[in-house]
């Protein structure tokens, strides 16, 4: 017997206690026959220490154990800086082997997206501050991509208790930020950040650049569709656009 809802997929989102922004944004695109199933887990942001990345790693499989109960056909990592943590296979391996389906985090599809574009320079905007802007730096230049530049709007990282803004940051305040960036010599712009609204823009920035970019959010759902065997076009950029 076929499901009356999400008979064609269903996905399993992790995110961060505070993300609002993920969830929101993949149900403004999800296609038809798709459906979205979202779970918040606790977070070491850049799990430092190897019981940081311990803790993380054990709530992300979890997590993912919770979520092989529900049918899910593939699930997704919706963090960008955490699941930048260790190489971009070794963090989607983990979940599939806690559940048992394909998996996707931020970080990876991210790279995987670029790849798919074919770019290898790339400029980077991200919301966070300069420090984890260059975590994020470091992790793409460790998959073969050379971050030609990176701009950070300052935001903090997420802790316990403590209310981010990264949320209320406009789309126009997105698009204006990418805008400052030199882009001549780079065959992407990557806007890295799950809880930052970048759909409305994706090809605005695009049209205004001339050059494909890659968000967290977008790429994420690109690789976590692809994996659950779902190959629509959508109306969020080039990487949307590929065959």
């Amino acid at each position: 017997m076929t499901a009356y809802f999400g008979h064609r997929a269903r996905l399993g989102l992790i995110v961060p206690p505070n993300n609002t922004v993920n969830e929101a944004e993949w149900a403004s695109a999800m296609p038809a026959g798709v459906t979205m199933h979202a779970l918040r887990m606790r977070l070491n942001p850049l799990a430092r220490s190897d019981e940081e990345l311990g803790i993380l790693r054990q709530d992300l499989q979890a997590a993912c154990q919770l979520f092989a109960e529900a049918e899910i056909s593939a699930l997704a990592f919706g963090c960008t800086a955490p699941s930048a943590v260790s190489p971009r296979q070794q963090m989607e391996a983990m979940m599939t082997a806690a559940s048992g389906l394909p998996a996707a985090t931020a970080a990876a599809a991210v790279v995987d997206a670029l790849l798919a574009v074919g770019a290898k320079q790339v400029v980077l905007m991200s919301p966070f501050s300069a420090a984890v802007t260059e975590h994020e730096a470091r992790f793409m230049a460790q998959e073969g991509l050379e971050v030609l530049s990176q701009q950070s709007l300052g935001h903090g990282t997420y802790q316990p208790g403590k209310k981010l803004e990264i949320h209320r940051i406009a789309p126009e305040q997105v698009l204006k930020a990418v805008a400052q960036i030199d882009h001549s010599q780079a065959d992407a712009i990557v806007v890295s950040g799950t809880n930052l609204v970048t759909f409305p823009v994706i090809e605005e920035i695009e049209a205004l650049t001339g050059k494909p970019v890659v968000s967290s959010n977008q790429a994420l759902l690109w690789s976590t569709l692809r994996k659950a065997g779902i190959a629509d076009a959508l109306p969020l950029g080039r990487l949307f656009k590929l065959s």
